[in-house]
């Protein structure tokens, strides 16, 4: 039976084990413990061995699992859960709390392994445990994620903004990563109307047929007709007149002060905000220990937990592998019902 029979048959998943100074190894040892979260797929996880045995022994995990050195052999193999062994770079141990060019420079390569794979069909998402932005810049990357890194690496040149869930609630932003007083400028009806409809697409690919959205306002309440900025007059308002010809149900702008309670009260499944802390204050305050990013906009799906490598307690053994847990759920669910399988 060829890979490709096999992959028609039972999606693959691609699971890293992240920065290897922070917590991913010990959280992905820990996820061993949730077989549910992957249930119908078959997971494969990815990056150096002796990194992983750390990550077991640090979370308790006696992991009993084949492990393979060959690519062709780990995705032929009819195990519902498989390590390969990858270190093409030859990382070492690495020094647990601390970001390194070494730790980076494996990340990197894992990346690149798991988008050939996924460009080629042979696996059908890409799970990551948390990498560190300055140990993938030490090893090499000019971007702040490694996202862009994988788009880049793909050629691929569409926008796309960060998804968030806590599961019954999903947030994105018209801008992210940029200085506050830049945001004004750039929230416009192009970049609002293309960020609707890109998040009403990439809801769907989970299954939510005509999702609810609420769009919120940038300015404190609404900008009360123009008193206090026009972007909700000139921009949002337009743009969510826009959408609706496409995206039926949405609604907005919402006041930024009280949409997470209108979602919340009236049964929205996701909200669009205008940048970055307008969202994720909210969110984390939501369920902080639940929340999974999504990245959409590639070739395929790409899911990892909303924190970050927790230096801090890495090697602790206290570090919670729930997000963890809930970003192979959501690969799982989109990977089964991209094939039309029941997820």
């Amino acid at each position: 039976m060829t890979n490709r029979h096999v992959m028609a048959r039972k999606p693959v998943i691609f699971s890293t084990l992240g920065d290897a100074g922070g917590i991913g190894p010990e959280i992905v040892a820990r996820s061993l413990g949730h077989p549910d979260a992957t249930n119908g797929v078959r997971r494969l996880i990815v990056g150096p061995l002796h990194v992983f045995e750390t990550g077991c022994q640090i979370a308790g995990v006696n992991a009993q699992l084949p492990a393979f050195t060959d690519i062709d052999e780990a995705l032929a193999s009819d195990s519902s859960l498989a390590f390969l062994e990858y270190n093409p770079s030859g990382l070492s141990e690495p020094e647990t709390g601390i970001a390194s060019a070494a730790s980076g420079v494996c990340d990197l390569d894992v990346a690149r392994l798991g988008a050939d794979l996924s460009v080629q069909g042979r696996v059908d998402g890409f799970v990551f445990a948390p990498v560190n932005k300055l140990s993938l810049k030490l090893g090499g990357s000019r971007f702040e994620g490694y996202k862009a890194y994988i788009a880049e690496h793909l050629g691929v040149k569409a926008s796309s903004a960060e998804i968030n869930t806590i599961g019954h609630l999903w947030t994105t932003r018209v801008t992210s990563h940029v200085s506050i007083s830049d945001v004004p400028k750039l929230v416009t009806k192009a970049s609002v109307l293309e960020t609707i409809r890109y998040f009403d697409r990439e809801l769907r690919r989970f299954g939510h047929e005509d999702p609810r959205i609420a769009v919120s306002g940038l300015n404190p309440h609404n900008g009360d007709g123009g008193m206090f900025g026009l972007e909700e007059i000139d921009h949002i308002g337009p743009a969510v007149e826009e959408a609706r010809k496409v995206c039926r149900n949405v609604d907005g702008p919402f006041p930024p002060d009280t949409v997470f309670l209108t979602a919340q009260r009236e049964g929205y499944l996701g909200v669009v905000s205008m940048y970055h802390d307008q969202c994720q204050i909210a969110t984390k305050l939501l369920g902080f220990d639940a929340g999974v990013t999504y990245f959409g906009g590639l070739p395929f799906p790409i899911t990892t937990p909303a924190h970050g490598t927790a230096y801090d307690i890495a090697g602790k053994g206290v570090a919670s592998e729930t997000p963890m847990v809930n970003a192979l759920k959501l690969m799982r669910r989109a990977a089964l019902t991209a094939k039309g399988l029941p997820a």
